[in-house]
């Protein structure tokens, strides 16, 4: 196994460079691992945007055949649209998968290259320490295509877009473009998740990079483009690189002139500024006239302005954009796992029990949350001289969970719980219990119905905390168990 420098921490070492520089193995290493983390996230990258690329088309195809049905009603409208130059939905989506169509794409200036260009400068680099540069590890042209399509797609969605929205704009079909170009903004907002997900370092990447900072060459080889600037070369340069300096220009002047050149220079001088002079008062007059036709201008415009927010204040908002809807469906779960106790009745006939269970919510918005639960009981005895093991049933819940300030949230759930018929307090819970209670072939089924304060806490990087306080308004009048819920939880 490869042995190498030992990486320094993020933020440190970077004023003082590696511990052994010239170690080609450690370089080797380092560069390996920076290339393998970029070619399985490109993969991945691009196997989630050919999804989304085909689940978004094909919404925005169904909407465009919408618009299209309407539209063969106005003969104007309809030919209009047929003069539309940009391809519509049902051409895109076939495009991307059409493989000769992609193989001629322009891959030069593609959006996402900057993943790409690392990885050509990380193999550039890799050959000047090591004979093994990871050529056949990637296929980077494949990457350049796709890097390409994707690219093409945004700008034809939001061409196609724009197109339909200006073409009806105004008319009783304008709510359809409007939901068109919101699924357009949503389908773009989707990508550049997946392409943030791409860009982010892990902690691997961060320590490698931190690394190769201090090698000689790296940045250059990483970033080519970076300080090429002419600023700075001096003149002999570049004269020798064939470009006009100011002296070589004063140099040639002299030599065709000679000695007339600053006669020249001085009539030339003198003559700009009778010219200058003579047309000042007409330019002052000119710009007086444009001066009053802007004003006239912003007056008219101000004047339009209050009357389209005054026709927009009587119709009913077009509704809040959820900034949700630019993650995708899977990304919004959560999960959480939790647990809570109750202590053991006075009378021992219920035991302490331990109550563990996984919520699975879903972020519907920034603030809120709807999810379901399902717990399981278990019974550890009566005391710590009388520990034993039991089953003592399993909870089911819904909830939903309102953010308000500061990691508090405000949650209410509803829970049905099904408790062993052969336990002594199930049969006081259902004498004496809640009239929910309910005994069936499979158990006694209680309910219980909560309203409580969560609050949020950081543990660490990757892990949160959670603490719910609740009070159950269905709780049972027997004094079995206590109608206050503390429920602590974590979230990864």
């Amino acid at each position: 196994m490869i042995q190498c420098a030992v990486l320094p921490a993020m933020g440190q070492g970077r004023d003082i460079g590696p511990v052994f520089p010239t170690d080609s193995l450690a370089i080797e290493q380092a560069v390996h691992t920076l290339i393998q983390k970029k070619i399985v996230k490109s993969q991945r990258y691009y196997r989630k945007l050919e999804a989304t690329n085909v689940l978004f088309l094909k919404k925005l195809k169904q909407q465009e055949v919408r618009i299209i049905a309407k539209l063969r009603t106005d003969s104007l409208k309809y030919q209009q649209y047929l003069a539309l130059k940009s391809p519509d939905m049902d051409s895109l989506l076939r495009q991307s998968k059409d493989a000769t169509f992609i193989n001629k794409l322009n891959t030069a200036g593609s959006r996402g290259r900057s993943v790409l260009d690392t990885l050509q400068g990380l193999q550039g680099f890799m050959g000047k320490y090591s004979d093994n540069s990871f050529g056949a590890a990637f296929d980077l042209p494949d990457l350049q295509k796709k890097a390409a399509l994707q690219q093409y797609l945004q700008q034809q969605v939001a061409a196609r877009t724009g197109a339909l929205e200006r073409l009806l704009k105004g008319t009783q079909l304008e709510r359809y473009s409007s939901r068109l170009n919101n699924t357009g903004l949503q389908y773009k907002e989707q990508a550049g998740y997946w392409k943030r997900m791409l860009d982010e370092p892990d902690a691997a990447e961060e320590k490698a990079l931190d690394y190769l900072r201090g090698i000689d060459g790296f940045e250059a080889q990483l970033n080519p483009g970076k300080g090429n600037s002419l600023a700075g070369k001096p003149a002999a340069e570049l004269e020798a690189m064939g470009y006009q300096t100011k002296a070589k220009v004063g140099e040639q002047l002299q030599q065709q002139f000679g000695d007339q050149l600053g006669n020249i220079s001085q009539r030339a001088g003198e003559q700009l500024k009778q010219y200058t002079a003579a047309l000042d008062k007409p330019l002052q007059q000119v710009k007086q006239a444009k001066q009053t036709i802007n004003e006239s201008k912003q007056k008219l415009e101000a004047g339009r302005n209050a009357m389209q927010a005054a026709k927009h204040s009587l119709k009913r908002p077009a509704g809040f954009k959820n900034p949700m809807r630019g993650i995708p469906f899977w990304q919004r779960w959560e999960t959480q796992y939790n647990f809570q106790t109750q202590k053991a009745s006075a009378d021992g006939t219920k035991p302490v029990m331990l109550q563990t269970g996984l919520n699975l919510s879903y972020r519907q918005s920034k603030a809120l949350s709807i999810g379901v639960g399902l717990d399981g009981s278990i019974g550890l005895g009566r005391n710590w001289q009388h520990l034993r093991l039991s089953y003592e049933g399993v909870i089911g819940r819904v909830f939903l969970d309102h953010q308000l300030v500061w990691g508090i949230s405000l949650q209410g759930g509803y829970e049905k719980s099904l408790r062993p018929m052969n336990r002594a307090y199930t049969q006081l819970l259902e004498q004496y219990g809640h009239p929910a209670n309910v005994k069936t072939a499979m158990g006694l089924l209680q309910d219980a119905a909560y309203l409580g304060i969560m609050k949020r806490y950081k543990i660490n990087s990757k892990l949160q905390g959670t603490m719910l306080v609740g009070y159950n308004f269905l709780n049972d009048k027997t004094k079995i168990s206590s109608p206050w819920i503390i429920r602590l939880g974590w979230k990864l």
